[in-house]
């Protein structure tokens, strides 16, 4: 049997192909940004304005498409959302001023801002507990690799065809051969799937719960009974997923983990022009290098999640924010004339375990787990309504804390900030329940290891 043989497999790389074009659609703007101010004749501020469009778009829109992925299905969700964001971006090409960019720029985000529920809910329905970590790592390395690869595509195209806006209208093309692998290979649930195999159906849910339930109530909130629930679902109320201390906390941690990463990962280059006094490749080779330590991040956290913690998601998270800011400290004594292998190392490792913090990995597996695979789409929007306000709001925080001095530009006020975010994002995740133990990992270890027998929602989790 080869690897994509089984129907989940097919699943997750289209998914995986939708996150990937996701991300490159959306940072292929940053890639051309100098060409687009060009041409247009942007002012710095009116860039800014452009650039926080696209973040506040993508941040309002997400509990709308918790809910929409939920109701409608997953399937197609992500179809109407790799179409609306390709033909937005065609779209952006057309434009004759910034006003117009902003607008199309705002609806461009609310379209991006689909995708990621979709995708989440299908690995969470998709896979068992015992590989669910792995499998939604692999779906997040499309947002480490798609950073690294577009400038390698979206600028040589406008170098070779005179124009920044031939690299949107043929990126705007990448996504219909993503929308005729959704028709093929993805469907909602795993049992009304024709193609799928009883013993694939069994892996998934176990021989037992593929027998005892058969309900056809694919909302969890609607249903009376666990009879009326498809496998691998559970009852769950709107008061269990919005009035939930731990959907809270990832509410909080996750604004506070996006802006020391998005607000790192942006300025980055600037850092290394302007205080490392580095030439404009190497220092723009430090967010490539960020990125590429997201991506072994990713993989390692999602292995040790499933393998070292027996599919316990928070302990990640906990080492995750800390590790960080400890990286981060380092990077604050970097001046002119360091080492570019020791910036490289520092930025590949600050990039490694940011990925391990709650808005790099693990989140739908933890939502199916903590709640149900039903309700992952509602909780992941809630939650990444915190995130990409924290994204929108990383760029002028940043900005303000980069101090002038004598020598130039020095960021360290900057890095101290995200490394004390690196540490509340690890203090939220204390406080939230490890749904295989019942109870927060901190004290479940402080108690001998003594979990509770509650699963999921329990009483003592409501806000």
């Amino acid at each position: 049997m080869g690897i994509l043989t089984p129907r989940r497999n097919q699943m997750l790389l289209t998914a995986w192909a939708g996150f990937f074009v996701n991300y490159l659609d959306r940072t292929k703007t940053a890639a051309l940004l100098p060409l687009i101010v060009a041409s247009l004749a942007m002012t710095k501020e009116q860039t800014g304005w452009v650039l926080f469009a696209f973040f506040i778009g993508y941040a309002a829109v997400q509990p709308i498409a918790g809910f929409v992925t939920d109701l409608v299905g997953a399937r197609k969700t992500l179809a109407v959302s790799v179409a609306a964001f390709s033909v937005f971006t065609w779209t952006m090409a057309m434009v004759n001023s910034w006003e117009e960019l902003l607008i199309r720029n705002a609806i461009f985000g609310v379209a991006q801002g689909f995708e990621l529920t979709a995708g989440c809910r299908l690995v969470a329905t998709w896979f068992p507990v015992r590989t669910r970590g792995r499998a939604f790592a692999f779906h997040q390395t499309a947002y480490t690799l798609g950073p690294v690869i577009v400038p390698f595509i979206a600028v040589p195209l406008a170098q070779a065809l005179g124009s920044w806006r031939w690299s949107f209208m043929i990126i705007a093309f990448f996504g219909l051969p993503v929308l005729a692998a959704i028709d093929r290979f993805v469907i909602d649930r795993p049992e009304r799937d024709p193609k799928i195999s009883q013993e694939e159906l069994d892996y998934i849910f176990g021989a037992e719960e593929m027998a005892n339930k058969q309900g056809t109530v694919l909302n969890p909130t609607k249903a009376h009974s666990q009879d009326e629930l498809p496998p691998g679902e559970r009852l769950v109320s709107y008061r269990e997923i919005f009035l939930n201390r731990s959907v809270f906390l990832m509410f909080v941690a996750g604004f506070f983990n996006l802006i020391f990463l998005w607000g790192m990962a942006t300025w980055l280059p600037t850092y290394g022009v302007r205080q490392l006094k580095l030439p404009l490749l190497w220092a723009g080779s430090l967010s490539s290098i960020l990125y590429l330590g997201s991506f072994f991040g990713v993989v390692a956290g999602g292995i040790l999640s499933d393998k070292f913690f027996g599919t316990m998601r928070t302990p990640v998270w906990l080492l995750g924010g800390l590790l960080t800011a400890g990286a981060i400290v380092w990077a604050i004594s970097f001046q002119p004339g360091v080492a570019l292998w020791e910036a490289y190392l520092c930025f590949f490792v600050v990039g490694f375990f940011t990925s391990w913090t709650p808005i790099g990995q693990l989140y739908a597996p933890y939502f199916a787990e903590l709640l149900t695979p039903g309700a992952v789409g509602r909780a992941v929007g809630v939650v990444n309504l915190g995130s990409q306000v924290g994204s929108a709001v990383a760029q002028p925080l940043t900005a303000m804390l980069i101090i002038q001095t004598a020598t130039g530009q020095q960021f360290w006020p900057a890095f101290v900030m995200f490394a004390v975010f690196g540490v509340l994002t690890s203090a939220c995740v204390a406080g939230t329940i490890e749904p295989k133990v019942g109870r927060p990992y901190l004290a479940y270890l402080l108690s001998g290891k003594k979990a509770k027998t509650a699963v999921g929602t329990s009483a003592g989790q409501a806000l």
